[in-house]
């Protein structure tokens, strides 16, 4: 393998001239520097991204959980209860005043007033609950929020 590269005279020379022993550890030097050379120029840094990869993964691993575990868990309420009654309980537990409550067919139309906030955060937690919303009419009377809501009562 020597004799196909383009070595020079001397230097074929004066390898020929070196003992066996001492060719053969230069040889030995050769493939060690070379498998050195391997090792902290392919090996060791594949080695480091696999490394920085995998903390990567877990730090997002745990943000994942971190985001999950900070969305709203939609608290679907007992079904053997009718919306009606579900609807009726949480008014008055949210300090609101039911003015109206009628059922036709697939939907559930209340009427309700109440402070504006309070109102609000009852609109939110029923539809978070698992009450789907059809429509919504809002009305500012004096102090108070009136909300006629349509409900689909399945």
């Amino acid at each position: 393998m020597i004799r196909s590269l383009a070595v020079p005279a001397a230097l074929t020379q004066r390898w020929q001239g070196l003992a066996l022993r001492d060719r053969r550890m230069l040889m030995g030097l050769g493939i060690f520097l070379t498998v050195v050379s391997l090792f902290s120029g392919g090996w060791q840094p594949a080695q480091q991204r696999l490394e920085r990869g995998e903390r990567l993964y877990q730090q997002r691993l745990l943000l994942a959980a971190e985001v999950q575990r900070a969305q709203p868990t939609a608290q679907r309420s007992n079904p053997s209860r009718s919306l009606s009654n579900r609807l009726s309980e949480t008014v008055a537990a949210a300090g609101l005043e039911l003015q109206q409550l009628d059922q036709d067919g697939q939907s559930l139309r209340v009427t309700l007033s109440g402070n504006a906030l309070a109102l609000l955060q009852w609109l939110d937690q029923t539809e978070q609950s698992g009450a789907v919303l059809q429509s919504l009419s809002l009305e500012k009377r004096d102090k108070l929020l009136v909300a006629q809501v349509a409900w689909r009562a399945d």
